[in-house]
């Protein structure tokens, strides 16, 4: 199988020029990453990356203002920590904006992904963030970076229900608090 696919470490040897192809095959995608070096020469280790295509960057100009933003941790032979940015259309369905692999949900993995994401996506002002509000976001938000002193930060329903279930244990009225977020 490895004949014919290659393995683990020679795909992840091809992931530069990956990143070199996409942008040139679709023009206006942005891929920005960060890469050590190691003690052999040729081997580099891969911090982060983060990218956007160009029709999830302007599809997002007829989105409603806000930024649904989450991280899902990868498991296997490379470890690290998928950050998405995701909105709503006009018809309340899910539009993604732009991703990353990260080391973790750190402060500065989620500095580094809003500063992408106000860079090369997106300079509208008051927009609307919405998350689990977990400790490396919110410090990430609260930092000095001024483009996103206008955001505002708000919990995911979901979260909200999920602690109002396990307070009061009921699921239907559960179901009732995320009706309620849906509108």
């Amino acid at each position: 199988m490895s004949r014919i696919y290659g393995d683990w470490e020679g795909s992840y040897k091809e992931l530069p020029r990956w990143f070199n192809v996409v942008q040139w095959y679709l023009p206006g995608t942005v891929v920005r990453y960060g890469a050590s070096n190691h003690d052999n020469i040729d081997t580099y280790i891969l911090d982060r990356v983060f990218w956007s295509f160009k029709p999830c960057i302007d599809g997002f100009g007829f989105c409603k203002p806000i930024l649904q933003v989450d991280g899902t941790f990868l498991t296997g032979k490379y470890n690290g920590t998928l950050l998405i940015a995701s909105s709503q259309d006009g018809n309340r369905r899910i539009f993604p904006i732009a991703f990353a692999i990260v080391e973790g949900e750190t402060k500065e993995a989620w500095e580094w992904f809003f500063f992408n994401i106000r860079s090369f996506v997106t300079q509208q002002a008051n927009i609307c963030i919405i998350s689990d509000r977990g400790t490396g976001l919110l410090g990430a938000l609260r930092t000095e970076l001024p483009q996103w002193c206008n955001a505002h930060s708000v919990f995911c329903i979901r979260h909200v229900a999920s602690n109002f279930n396990k307070e009061f244990r009921d699921t239907e009225l559960k179901e009732k608090v995320i009706q309620m977020g849906m509108y």
